[in-house]
């Protein structure tokens, strides 16, 4: 089995990254406007923090750190400089009728930006993930569900219209690209979800800015090994995309790994993906609602137009997402920043 542990660093720089200056003025933005979903104008822009704050009830683990581990504050993340902060909302691509609008699913969408070549062989290649602020121009409810950890979103949900701050985009495919803390190689396998399995990933991301927690179901696995895992940790791959007014479009390019090379006759050409949409993030999927999902390059993993789209994912997880897309909003006690006091600045590392 090849393992490679990273990619040309001239593949690597092809990421581009927004700026990610926030305005010292951002208390004199404009006001966000809350309306119920299927009532008049809808966003699928909507609170992911839990009951007492917002909207999400308990799952059956600790949703987030042990700071807040009942996420009052929402989704938490780990940036790469050890500062540990929450986005209070999630934004969605649902379709105009279904709680979205134009330009539907393509208001998260990722495209194919090429492949990274080695030899005879794929190592990796480039997404183009484009968001585009669309909170004023949806209408119709939107859907819901549990996700794997049990959490779930009580109805009817205010949502958000307006800017949407400190934008942060995760891809549920890719590992962090550390060796020992995965299974590397293989096909992507749910990380212990139902908590029977530690879970594997053959992508892995290059460049990001941060790791999003996601929770498992439960501790397990064998101590001391690669094959043992908490409850919970900071592990998701994570770009952050700035500020994001209303009708505004932001796009990186974003690069991806792969720890066992593929080879050039085993995927399809470039022309196959040419128009077509990888990025899956209905309201159906709640925060990050399974982790790792199948790699929508290598699996060929498209968006329709179709209100929730079942997509070709692990059997555990067929209803959820591929991708989040997590934001912030001016309003008083939404989207806190925090630095996590008594928190290791850095991820969990599993030993061999």
């Amino acid at each position: 089995m090849n393992t490679f542990a990273h990619v040309n660093t001239s593949a690597a720089s092809a990421t581009t990254r927004s700026s990610m200056s926030r305005a010292a003025n951002t208390a004199a933005a404009v006001i966000a406007v809350l309306v119920l979903a299927g009532t008049t104008l809808a966003s699928p822009g909507l609170d992911v923090r839990s009951l007492g704050n917002g909207p999400i009830t308990p799952g059956n683990a600790p949703a987030g750190p042990s700071n807040d581990p009942t996420t009052q504050q929402g989704q938490w993340f780990l940036n790469n400089n050890g500062l540990a902060v929450a986005s209070s909302h999630e934004f969605h691509d649902n379709i105009d009728g279904n709680g979205g609008g134009v330009p539907n699913h393509l208001a998260i969408r990722g495209t194919f930006g090429g492949y990274i070549t080695g030899g005879p062989n794929i190592v990796g290649y480039t997404m183009i993930v484009s968001i585009t602020n669309n909170t004023n121009l949806v209408n119709g409810p939107w859907a819901s569900q549990p996700n794997l950890h049990g959490e779930n979103r009580i109805a009817p949900t205010p949502n958000y219209v307006g800017t949407m701050y400190d934008v942060r985009f995760s891809s549920h495919w890719a590992d962090d690209g550390v060796i020992g803390n995965y299974v590397a190689g293989g096909p992507n396998l749910v990380s212990n979800n139902p908590g029977t399995t530690f879970g594997e990933s053959n992508s892995y991301a290059i460049g990001y800015d941060a790791l999003a927690w996601y929770s498992h179901t439960q501790a397990g696995g064998i101590p001391g090994t690669t094959q043992q895992w908490p409850q919970g940790q900071f592990q998701v791959p994570t770009w952050n995309f700035g500020n994001i007014a209303v009708g505004q479009t932001v796009t990186q390019t974003l690069t991806f790994g792969l720890y066992n090379a593929v080879s050039n006759a085993a995927v399809p050409p470039s022309s196959f993906f040419q128009g077509q949409d990888f990025l899956i993030a209905r309201s159906d999927d709640i925060r990050i609602a399974s982790y790792f999902q199948d790699d929508p390059v290598l699996n060929g993993i498209f968006d329709r137009l179709q209100p929730y789209p079942p997509g070709s994912f692990n059997p555990n997880s067929s209803q959820y997402g591929n991708s989040s897309v997590f934001f912030s909003v001016p309003a008083p006690g939404a989207g806190l920043m925090l630095a996590m006091g008594g928190l290791v600045a850095g991820r969990r590392r599993r030993s061999r």
